[in-house]
């Protein structure tokens, strides 16, 4: 009887220590694929995203020159109308908020306002 409870307590500490090994180690494989997708998470720029979503046109549309170059017009007009319309719905918003306001809050709101144009023409803080 002594013997199978010997046994019994060195077959119960073996699984708990192969449990505490392989736990260690799938920590240890979870924090670093954890960590080195966190450190590559960055966007992507806005330079890279047109140059990817060109060389895929090209490739898979097997473009000419010429029509890379049309594309590129194309992009640069439709980004420039973005920027348009971004601007139209940021002023209206702004008018919105403004009409909202008592006169102390729109002084305070124009101060805010100027703030972050201010913190977006920074390329340092970019």
């Amino acid at each position: 009887m002594r013997r199978s409870n010997i046994a019994t307590l060195v077959y119960l500490l073996v699984v708990f220590a192969s449990g505490a090994v392989v736990g260690g180690f799938a920590n240890r494989l979870y924090m670093a694929k954890t960590v080195t997708a966190t450190v590559s998470a960055q966007p992507p720029s806005r330079t890279e995203i047109r140059k990817r979503y060109l060389q895929e046109m090209r490739g898979r549309l097997h473009l000419t020159d010429a029509q890379v170059t049309q594309l590129q017009q194309i992009m640069d007009a439709t980004g420039q109308r973005m920027r348009e319309m971004h601007k139209t719905i940021d002023d209206e918003h702004a008018r919105n908020v403004i009409a909202m306001l008592d006169d102390t809050q729109k002084g305070e709101y124009a101060k805010m306002r100027a703030e972050r144009e201010k913190h977006k023409q920074d390329p340092a803080k970019k």
